[in-house]
C-alpha cells in the first residue's frame, strides 16, 4: 500500500468519524430542545457533552482545514521567490511548524496528565443515574484535555509528510505554486 493510499484511507476514516460526531452532536442537541421545550425538563448533561464533542470535532477537522489551505499563511511571499529558495523556506517553515506541534503534544499531554484526573461531570451524572454511584468507572477529564495534543500531533504528522513531499519536489522542476495546486507528486 502506497503512502497516497494510506493518506486517502486516513482521510476517509477521519471524515466518517467526524460525520458520526456531528450526528451525535445533533441528536443530543435535538433531544435537549425536545426535553426543554416539549417536556419542560432539560438534560443537564447535554450541553457539556456537546461542548466536548465540538472541541474534538474542531481539532480533528483541523487536518482538513490545513490540507485545503484554510489556515492562515503567507504563501504569496514564497511564490515570489525563485523555485529553489521557495522550497527551502517552505521546508524550513514546515520543520519549525511541525516542531511547534510536537512541542505542544509534549506539554499538552503533560498538562492533561496533571489536570485530568477528575471525572467528567456530565458523564458522572449519567453513569450514576444509569448504573448507580461508583458501579461503573467514569471517564476522567484527561480525555477532554487530550484533544489539544491529539489534534496538533496529527497536524504535526501531516506537516512532516508535506515536508517530505517538498523535499522530493525540490529535486524536480515543479514550482512551489504548482505543487500547492496539485501538480506535484506529493500531498497538497
Amino acid at each position: 500500500m502506497t503512502s497516497g493510499n494510506l493518506l486517502t484511507l486516513w482521510r476517509e476514516l477521519l471524515k466518517n468519524l467526524l460525520v458520526v460526531m456531528v450526528g451525535l452532536l445533533l441528536a443530543i442537541m435535538m433531544a435537549q430542545v425536545v426535553m426543554r421545550y416539549g417536556f419542560n425538563n432539560s438534560l443537564i448533561w447535554a450541553e457539556e457533552i456537546c461542548r466536548y464533542l465540538l472541541i474534538w470535532m474542531s481539532m480533528l477537522a483541523l487536518l482538513f482545514a490545513y490540507e485545503r489551505g484554510e489556515i492562515a499563511s503567507v504563501r504569496i511571499a514564497l511564490y515570489a521567490l525563485p523555485r529553489r529558495a521557495a522550497y527551502l523556506f517552505a521546508i524550513i517553515g514546515n520543520i519549525l511548524a511541525a516542531s511547534l506541534c510536537f512541542l505542544l503534544v509534549y506539554y499538552g499531554f503533560k498538562y492533561a496528565m496533571i489536570a485530568g484526573s477528575q471525572p467528567i461531570p456530565a458523564l458522572r451524572f449519567i453513569f450514576s443515574d444509569l448504573f448507580g454511584e461508583g458501579v461503573v468507572p467514569v471517564p476522567v477529564m484527561f480525555w477532554v484535555y487530550a484533544v489539544l495534543p491529539v489534534g496538533v500531533g496529527l497536524l504535526g504528522v501531516r506537516i512532516a509528510l508535506e515536508t517530505i513531499s517538498y523535499i522530493q519536489a525540490a529535486r524536480g522542476t515543479i514550482s512551489l505554486a504548482d505543487h500547492h495546486n496539485g501538480y506535484g507528486d506529493g500531498p497538497t
